[in-house]
């Protein structure tokens, strides 16, 4: 127990940035899910947004109280087990060096050399030439191929940007989005293989057919692949969807 109080104390500066950085996270989530919160045009958004704030919420009190904890143990049970902990250090032994006698040095024989025979040197044979092979030729890296995206759904569907597309600045999102009792459509977008959900980016109220639904820009991201996806909405809450992964700068 007093080890593991003094391994605490010795790593609380490190706890303390932890939770720092864990609680910066949970309130960008708690951003995020309220303004998500406010634009929501459902019942459905809404309690999910809510119950996204809660979540946050929860954990930022479960942070509090392993850094008050920590602050416990680093401040006040850290001196009470100090000297817990120096009665068990083992106090060291003195090591006492014993002379040694230096031994008396014994007479050297002499020895009388025998004449070496030289051996008369055999002629070497010619090493024979080494072929060296030519470094193999590295392969030139090839762009991704840039597809057509897959909307098996005719109610949302993205022509352009293709999968694989690169994109360095603002980019046309064409398509169609349109379906019986349309209501609206928006285009969201997240980090490729990232938890969590799509941010808002645009939204719509009348539909289109082959025709430009917004133009998103990604200035300001970090370079790597982004999921573009449009969703279209009726007045009943069905909806359908279409999603596109496009790489961004690099």
């Amino acid at each position: 127990m007093a080890v593991l109080v003094q391994i605490l104390s010795r790593y609380a500066p490190a706890i303390y940035a932890i939770c720092a950085i864990a609680a910066l996270y949970l309130l960008r989530v708690a951003i995020l899910a309220r303004r998500e919160r406010r634009q929501a045009a459902f019942s459905l958004e809404r309690e999910t947004a809510t119950n996204r704030t809660h979540g946050a919420l929860r954990w930022a009190l479960l942070l509090i109280a392993i850094m008050g904890a920590t602050y416990f143990v680093s401040n006040y049970l850290t001196t009470a087990v100090e000297p817990i902990i120096a009665e068990a250090d083992p106090t060291p032994t003195p090591v006492f060096l014993i002379s040694t006698p230096t031994p008396t040095p014994e007479a050297t024989p002499t020895v009388t050399e025998t004449p070496t025979i030289t051996p008369t040197p055999r002629p070497r044979a010619t090493p024979r030439p080494v072929v060296t092979e030519p470094p193999p030729e590295t392969p030139t890296p090839q762009a991704p191929v840039v597809v057509a995206a897959n909307c098996p759904d005719a109610r949302a569907v993205i022509i352009e940007p293709g999968a694989n597309q690169q994109i360095n600045g603002p980019v046309q999102v064409v398509g169609t989005a349109q379906t019986g009792s349309f209501q609206y459509y928006k285009i969201e977008f997240k980090p490729a293989g990232a938890s969590g959900d799509f941010s808002f980016y645009a939204r719509r109220d009348n539909p289109v057919v082959n025709g430009p639904l917004g133009t998103w820009d990604p200035s300001g991201l970090p370079a790597g692949a982004y999921q573009l996806r449009l969703v279209t909405v009726d007045a009943t809450g069905n909806f359908g969807q279409c999603t596109v992964t496009v790489n961004v700068g690099g």
